[in-house]
């Protein structure tokens, strides 16, 4: 007989069956005794019940990054000054006594002559304003102010003029911070200023490749 074919058999057998082979076996090895009542015998046992499966554990829930500030940039040691270029864009910063001063500016001219003809020069970001110059070619009428677009949204008019120099006339603008988070992002800044004679205002467009990155460069060398 092989064991494969006695396993099952043994297997489905219950408690109360093996306890009356048991009893059987007894009364025929001693007849003198009375068998026991009916009522005497063990009261099969109650199955015991299978155990509840454990409750699976909650997927562990990931922790909401903590905002981390901007780093303070390490000033270049020994160094003066320092100047560094993101694309159409580049920063200029000085040091002295232990304080830095930066700016980002994009010029545009005539490289044959080495000639600026137009730049735009901002600081740093303070009190959720971004301040800072700009330098326009002769010949436009910018008394009343210049007019600013951000591609196709309207920006808004900027300050006249108030000086001039030998290379153009200095115009001031303070931009709020929605503004220069759009140029982030962004792919052009529009100015647009009047000529004489002209019926539609010039056009001067100011790339903004890699004006968030040298934004925030000055603005962590700037302390």
């Amino acid at each position: 007989m092989r064991w494969r074919h006695v396993l099952p058999v043994v297997g489905v057998m219950s408690f109360a069956a093996i306890t009356a082979w048991n009893g059987a076996s007894a009364q025929e090895a001693a007849p003198e005794q009375d068998a026991p009542a009916a009522s005497d015998a063990p009261a099969k046992p109650k199955p015991k019940p299978k155990p509840k499966p454990a409750p699976k554990a909650p997927a562990p829930v990931a922790a909401a990054p903590a905002a981390v500030a901007p780093a303070k940039a390490i000033w270049p040691e020994g160094a003066s000054a320092l100047s560094e270029s993101y694309g159409d864009w580049s920063i200029n910063c000085s040091r002295e006594n232990q304080v830095s001063i930066c700016s980002v500016v994009q010029a545009q001219g005539s490289k044959r002559e080495n000639r600026r003809e137009f730049a735009i020069e901002l600081k740093p970001p303070a009190n959720d304003r971004t301040d800072g110059l700009i330098l326009m070619p002769f010949g436009f009428q910018i008394e009343a102010g210049l007019s600013f677009k951000i591609d196709d949204a309207v920006l808004g008019k900027g300050a006249p003029y108030y000086t001039c120099s030998s290379e153009g006339c200095l115009v001031p603008v303070s931009l709020p911070t929605l503004a220069t988070d759009t140029m982030k992002t962004a792919k052009n800044l529009l100015i647009l200023a009047p000529k004489q004679d002209a019926t539609e205002p010039t056009t001067i467009t100011v790339p903004l490749n890699g004006f968030g990155a040298a934004l925030a460069r000055a603005s962590a060398l700037s302390h």
